[in-house]
């Protein structure tokens, strides 16, 4: 979180009295009705400092969009059903791992797994079908098919035993849920800053296509090539690339589930405007704090 206001946007903040309920950030006490450059009655903190914590310059640069906390919740579960439904590669290792080790506890792990796996991507299904909101943009109605079909057929996936053929077709359905995310992401994501630094709310999703791509790709390859003579070598390497792969895609989709809650926080606990901080006065009859 921010622990101060930019010497950049100081002279955006009026010499005016707060008009919204503003908790003193090391006291707690209200500085409702105080000048904005005084300090705190009781602590004698800078009102700036707590106005840092709860006053965000930078809202009126976003644009407008419909239902902002639905959205934020769609990303959210599509996040999880993203991590979740990775653990249909997680229970063909552990199957692997049984086999190999013949421990009871791999065993036992495959099928708590595969149901991570089938309650996530169902929720995932539920969240692209009744909880993005219904709009006739491009946008989102790519979202509704890709991500609605993604994790439609990732559910398929995940109530199938787990094997190399269905880890492999997974990659598929994870990428389609990747692209609906993506407008959502790029469009609610800065909102975050509030919270966190710009840097932080990044999120690289062509990196995870890339490497769940990778992972589909290498792996399919290596088990066409595991049917042919003299290609052990190469479609060993294949699967290795394809795990690594896979690996990393599972690592990013816990990522996008972080910055995923920091986005759900901006969404459901929007920090104040100028306008409400002090007034709708403030902002149109002091030209300091417009843009």
């Amino acid at each position: 979180m921010r622990s101060a206001l930019q010497p950049m946007t100081l002279s955006r903040v009026p010499d005016a009295l707060i008009r919204h309920p503003l908790p003193c950030v090391r006291c707690k006490y209200d500085l409702l009705g105080l000048e904005a450059r005084g300090t705190c009655p009781e602590c004698g903190a800078s009102i700036l400092n707590s106005l840092a914590a709860r006053l965000d310059l930078d809202s009126d640069s976003f644009l407008p969009m419909h239902g902002v906390r639905r959205v934020a919740t769609t990303i959210f579960t599509a996040a999880i059903g993203l991590a979740g439904g990775s653990c249909v590669f997680l229970a063909l290792l552990a199957q692997v791992a049984s086999h190999a080790f013949e421990s009871d506890g791999f065993t036992h792990a495959v099928p708590v797994l595969r149901g991570i796996a089938v309650g996530c991507t169902l929720l995932g299904f539920l969240a692209f079908i009744a909880v993005l909101p219904w709009i006739r943009h491009r946008e989102f109605i790519r979202a509704h098919i890709l991500g609605a079909g993604g994790f439609a057929m990732w559910y398929a996936a995940a109530i199938q035993p787990p094997s190399v053929i269905i880890a492999t077709y997974a990659a598929l359905p994870a990428a389609m849920v990747l692209l609906a995310v993506t407008p959502l992401l790029r469009d609610l994501g800065p909102r975050s800053r509030a919270y966190r630094s710009a840097r932080a709310t990044a999120q690289r999703i062509d990196g995870l296509l890339l490497s769940t791509g990778l992972a589909g790709g290498a792996s399919a390859t290596a088990e066409l090539l595991a049917s042919t003579t003299n290609s052990d070598d190469i479609a060993t390497v294949l699967r290795l690339t394809a795990g690594a792969s896979a690996t990393l895609s599972l690592i990013g989709f816990c990522y996008l589930l972080l910055n995923s809650i920091w986005i759900l926080r901006a969404a459901f606990r929007p920090l104040l405007t100028i306008e409400q901080a002090f007034g709708v006065e403030a902002s149109a009859t002091n030209p300091t704090i417009r843009k």
